[in-house]
């Protein structure tokens, strides 16, 4: 990983989040580092529960602060956001940082219009008059696609299909024009067609405003289709770093790998999808040796220290004892 600097518009350094359960204390996040820079589209990749999601919630620190603990440095636009007041924090929220959550039929309230929540933000963070804030949305309805604007303005949630939800909170999210907007797995509940249309509009949005895009999910597929590039995370921790294309060409690290080959692939005569053996460890204690360990077909002894994070190539890192540079050397991978 490279040294904080001011290329980046988000860099987060040894992140690590500790929740309190019924269970104990889950270490959430085992020491987090990330990089985005401005305008990219960056893809978070991993199985459910490796921490993709609470990554994103600690950027926002939307977590219970009476059941939680963090620690490390979230650096944004030269703020340290583990630092900043919650009042600093409050205005950051909705306005250089925006976030579009999973399901948009739980995340908008079905009692106001779609007008009223998307206005809400330009009054919150612009000071506008109604009227103003009334205008601007309208110019917003149209920006995203939902025809006719006027007419749902007025309309609630229920009224609406999926893809026009998801629109909806795409809108909300860039209303004050953020910088970085995070996109948690924002095509989950939607049919392929509409999935294709959302994030041909995310990367569309990306580039007329310069916007960062933060893309969590677990689906190579559309970090294929969309993403500059792409992190890898698992067990809390990111273990490879790398542009897109060479993600693909030259994975280093063996859970990587192993995510890619379990893609199904037109026209392949293999009856079974390739599967990773085992399952992700509990995280109810701090793991000092390498998580992925016990699935790892390379694993040995000295897989019982935590491997270092090792940059391989310029903007390719991977957190492995077996970096596979004969991978690199070759040009390519039979991945």
């Amino acid at each position: 990983m490279e040294p904080v600097n001011e290329k980046y518009l988000l860099s987060i350094r040894d992140l690590k989040v500790d929740l309190m359960s019924v269970r104990g204390i889950v270490y959430a996040l085992s020491g987090v580092n990330l990089d985005v820079r401005p305008g990219e589209i960056h893809g978070l990749v991993g199985e459910s529960g490796c921490g993709k999601s609470m990554t994103s919630k600690s950027i926002l620190r939307l977590h219970n602060e009476q059941r939680s603990r963090m620690s490390g440095q979230i650096f944004f636009e030269g703020e340290d956001l583990l630092q900043v007041s919650r009042r600093r924090m409050q205005s950051i929220r909705g306005n250089r940082i925006s976030m579009i959550f999973q399901d948009p039929m739980t995340s908008l309230n079905p009692l106001l219009t779609i007008g009223d929540q998307i206005s809400e933000s330009y009054r919150q963070h612009e000071k506008c008059t109604k009227a103003e804030a009334k205008t601007k949305t309208l110019e917003l309805l149209e920006k995203v696609g939902i025809f006719p604007a006027e007419k749902r303005f007025s309309q609630y949630p229920f009224e609406l299909s999926g893809g026009l939800q998801q629109r909806v909170m795409i809108a909300m999210a860039i209303a004050c024009s953020p910088a970085l907007l995070i996109a948690d797995e924002p095509t989950t509940a939607l049919d392929v067609t509409i999935q294709a249309q959302v994030l041909e509009l995310l990367q569309k949005l990306s580039r007329e405003m310069n916007m960062a895009i933060l893309l969590i999910t677990h689906n190579f597929g559309i970090v294929a289709e969309i993403c500059d590039c792409v992190s890898v995370m698992y067990a809390g921790r990111v273990v490879e770093t790398s542009g897109t294309r060479d993600i693909f060409r030259c994975a280093a690290h063996p859970y990587s790998r192993a995510l890619i080959e379990s893609i199904p692939k037109a026209g392949s005569e293999e009856e079974y999808l390739a599967t990773i053996p085992g399952a992700p460890p509990q995280l109810f204690s701090e793991n000092p040796a390498c998580a992925f360990m016990d699935r790892c077909p390379y694993a040995d002894e000295v897989c019982r220290q935590r491997p270092p994070e090792k940059l391989i190539a310029p903007d390719h890192m991977a957190a492995c004892h077996h970096i596979r540079t004969d991978v690199r050397q070759n040009g390519g991978s039979d991945l």
